[in-house]
């Protein structure tokens, strides 16, 4: 077998992409690395709360640089072969994961939906569509001046999907055939 596959999921907050890094996981045995995990390792790492830190990075450019940097280089050891993955491949979930691997991903894919629907999925927060938009443009405006990313070019990105119609499963399902058409990476998918 060549190199371990990687996957990247991205897009905005409830689009879908965490509970697909977990059915990729479970039905390839794949790593999933998720950049809110590495967020609260960050949290930790100054000993402060998860709201707490979020409120000081609004402010302070410092952490979301490495907070990509760390992504980048775990995705770079991974494609240089200087990392086994704790798994068959690795998945990366994170807004600009696809950014990140910068074409060399097995597959980069854009999950999303509309404000409404995303809103509704997250039900155990108390975000209002009108502030999630809000913090969806902080987002852009700060990937932007950072990184000369515009979040809105899809470009990067082998496929895109809108889950606002479609089940879990039925995503998952999508994103499956694309890593089976991908040619010249084997797979094992395991029957969940």
């Amino acid at each position: 077998m060549g190199r371990a596959p990687l996957i990247t999921l991205s897009g905005p907050p409830a689009a879908g992409t965490t509970t697909c890094s977990e059915l990729l996981s479970m039905a390839y045995g794949y790593e999933v690395l998720n950049g809110g995990d590495v967020f609260r390792e960050l949290a930790d790492e100054r000993d402060m709360s998860v709201a707490e830190f979020t409120a000081v990075a609004e402010s302070d450019p410092s952490i979301d640089r490495e907070l990509d940097r760390r992504l980048e280089a775990v995705i770079d050891a991974h494609l240089e072969g200087a990392r086994e993955p704790a798994g068959e491949g690795l998945v990366v979930e994170s807004r600009l994961a696809g950014w990140h691997a910068d074409g060399r991903a097995t597959l980069s894919v854009w999950l999303d939906a509309s404000l409404e629907v995303r809103a509704d999925r997250l039900d155990d927060r108390t975000e209002t569509p009108a502030e999630l938009r809000e913090r969806e443009r902080s987002d852009a405006d700060r990937y932007r001046e950072y990184y000369g990313i515009d979040l809105a070019d899809l470009s990067v990105y082998d496929l895109v999907i809108d889950t606002g119609t479609l089940s879990e499963n039925a995503t998952f399902q999508a994103v499956r055939a694309a890593i089976e058409d991908v040619r010249g990476v084997e797979h094992t998918y395991r029957e969940t």
